[in-house]
């Protein structure tokens, strides 16, 4: 088979190639307590009926830091929403 000239192509640079530019982010100041974090670990225990986390627990489950899911664990029992048990876990009022 006889060989063919081809054209020469434009092409894309490979990604290794491209120089990446960090951008700066705007620092954000962080609220004491974030509502949605509330709201959310709130549906968490009525969904699961039973669920009686440590703060440990909680906050690897919920994704925060120890800090916020103590503080917004403290805000739900000053609420009544939830109980603090003698063990350390936190479950909702209804269960014993």
């Amino acid at each position: 088979m006889p060989m063919r000239a081809t054209k020469p192509s434009s092409f894309t640079p490979a990604l290794a190639d491209l120089q990446f530019k960090s951008l700066p982010l705007p620092a954000i100041p962080r609220k004491p307590l974030r509502i949605d974090v509330a709201d959310r670990i709130r549906c968490e225990f009525v969904e699961m009926r039973g669920f009686s986390p440590t703060v440990e627990q909680a906050a690897r489950l919920f994704q925060v830091s120890r800090e916020e899911c103590v503080q917004v664990l403290k805000k739900l029992v000053d609420e009544g929403f939830l109980r603090h048990t003698a063990d350390g876990r936190y479950r909702l009022p209804s269960q014993q």
